[in-house]
């Protein structure tokens, strides 16, 4: 099995790794920002949900669409083009900053706008890996991808949460874009042999359709969609929205302690994602996603009633690790099962599945909290729930108990 110094020596896995680093430590100081923002220059954390909302629903609706473009062309040219437009989309900010134009609908248009790129980004994302690795070396390079990824997150709500205090809005958004266009110079680099064409180009609903069925019929891609469906719409809601008023009705309201709970939950996916990197799980990847998002659960419902920083970071890291023990088996099941001419359909399908339900459930906390319901009721009772439906798909579903 080739070890991480070889992958690294892969000009092609090695552009890759270095545009996704700087793309995530750029992401998490602007969503950071964009985040206080909204809840503390704003005053308008009941509209937090309405910005996420906004992000979600193009996302969801264009992904499929992202997933046929992905088949069809250079996965990494596309990433190349949605960096890109990031770039300019983030400098738009500064221009309404400066004018001073900077309200609860200029965000959300920014989100919509972001959310509508990372339907493309996503699905070449996820299905360019393959096409630059050997088959063999998929489980350590995504394990090293996504522990190396995190190293942007990490830092980066540490150094936006530092720039926050010492800097101005629009100097936190300038940095960000140059950041990302080093991402952008990259990605160009990267040298990917083309797409070749699986017969007569049809219609998109066509070969939607097609990868549809493909993922339906096929048992391990079937579970995953049915797991991460479920799993996200009891999970993206109350740690997205949860986790920032936990900080200001419960903690400190401090910016820093947002920052310092953002980053120690990418710290845990460091750990967790090095843990795989070295012990790369190859049996019942299923039953073990299933394990980790009951413990998420468990630990989810936790964080509400942290009144103790300390404890409320060290829940975080718990819930870092956890993210990333459940992602890395997933993305290897779905390479290992799902047809190269495909690929980028199921990646798509699947984050639909996983993401689809997404705006459902900010939607969900957002209505509960203009209903008045405390935070510390909210992000319990998804957790539990969450926790005890993953149990009955174990117990119901044979794919799950003994699929590799």
């Amino acid at each position: 099995m080739t070890d991480a110094p070889a992958l690294l020596r892969n000009r092609n896995f090695l552009f890759v790794w270095l545009a996704s680093i700087l793309g995530n430590l750029a992401l998490a100081v602007a969503m950071l920002a964009e985040t206080w923002y909204v809840v503390k220059t704003l005053g308008a954390k009941e509209d937090l949900g309405l910005v996420m909302i906004a992000g979600s629903v193009p996302r969801i609706a264009l992904m499929a669409v992202g997933g046929v473009v992905a088949d069809r062309m250079r996965r990494s040219r596309i990433i190349s083009f949605s960096l890109g437009l990031r770039v300019i989309a983030v400098l738009s900010l500064v221009g309404l900053l400066h004018l001073g134009l900077l309200d609860i609908w200029a965000m959300t248009a920014f989100a919509f706008a972001y959310g509508a790129l990372d339907a493309f980004f996503w699905p070449a994302r996820d299905a360019l890996l393959p096409g630059i690795v050997r088959d063999g070396d998929l489980m350590r390079a995504n394990s090293i991808m996504l522990t190396t990824n995190q190293i942007g997150l990490v830092f980066g709500p540490v150094l936006g949460g530092v720039m926050l205090a010492t800097l101005s809005y629009e100097w936190v958004f300038t940095l960000t874009a140059a950041l990302l266009a080093v991402g952008v110079g990259f990605t160009v680099l990267v040298r990917e042999a083309p797409v070749l064409p699986h017969g007569e180009r049809r219609h998109v609903l066509t070969e939607l359709k097609e990868g549809l069925q493909y993922a339906l019929q096929t048992p391990a891609l079937r579970s995953l969609m049915i797991i991460y469906a479920i799993a996200n719409l009891l999970f993206m809601g109350p740690l997205g929205l949860g986790i920032p008023i936990v900080v200001t009705d419960h903690l400190d309201g401090q910016a820093s302690t947002l920052s310092y709970l953002q980053s120690a939950m990418a710290a845990g996916m460091v750990v967790g994602g090095t843990l795989l990197t070295l012990f790369p799980p190859t049996k019942k990847r299923l039953m073990i996603i299933i394990v980790v998002i009951v413990l998420e659960g468990i630990v989810l419902g936790a964080q509400a009633f942290t009144g103790w920083i300390p404890l409320a970071i060290a829940l975080q890291f718990l819930l870092g690790m956890g993210v990333v023990s459940n992602n890395v088996p997933m993305m290897s099941v779905l390479q290992q099962y799902t047809e190269r001419s495909k690929i980028g359909r199921v990646m798509s399908l699947n984050t639909i599945a996983s993401m689809g339900l997404s705006p459902i459930s900010y939607a969900m906390v957002t209505a509960l909290l203009a209903l008045h319901v405390d935070i510390r009721i909210i992000m319990p009772a998804f957790g539990l729930t969450m926790a005890a439906l993953m149990i009955v798909i174990a117990a119901r579903t044979p794919t799950v108990r003994t699929l590799d």
